[in-house]
């Protein structure tokens, strides 16, 4: 009985943790766990730009206003959002459609002009696109383009 008592006691202490001060503590446990990257805050509000077709999609309070190509301030009503890890995507509709406006992460450079956007974004209307696009925070000024 003695002999199967010690055999069993190295067995023992291979559970334990080990206490703080303890040699083993730096050189045998393992590494904590590193927590996630939280993912970026998108904005609620916020401005989508695209080229050819040039629209503007601002998504602010309760609506959408669309500026574009034969569109001067077509404004939708928000029917619903979609919130996701990697993006947002708002829907809303007038009387004559239907728009999607997206939002993602960035950054993201305009195709035309260079400049440097906070994230990317895309606009679906009536049915057509998405046209991709990059997107800022309402209430901010666009971005410049880089200095030639």
């Amino acid at each position: 009985m003695t002999t199967l008592l010690i055999a069993a006691l190295p067995l023992a202490g291979c559970d334990r943790a080990p206490a703080a001060g303890d040699p083993a503590a730096a050189t045998d446990a393992p590494a904590p766990a590193t927590p996630a990257a939280p993912a970026p805050t998108l904005p609620a509000e916020f401005v989508v730009s695209t080229n050819e077709p040039f629209w503007q999609a601002r998504v602010e309070g309760g609506e959408v206003v669309l500026d574009g190509p034969e569109v001067d301030g077509r404004r939708f009503s928000i029917e619903r959002r979609d919130e996701g890890e990697d993006a947002r995507v708002v829907h809303a509709r007038d009387a004559a459609g239907t728009i999607s406006v997206t939002l993602r992460p960035g950054p993201c450079q305009d195709s035309m002009s260079g400049a440097e956007f906070p994230h990317a974004g895309d606009v679906t209307i009536d049915g057509v696109g998405p046209a991709p696009g990059c997107a800022r925070p309402a209430g901010t000024p666009p971005p410049r383009p880089p200095e030639e």
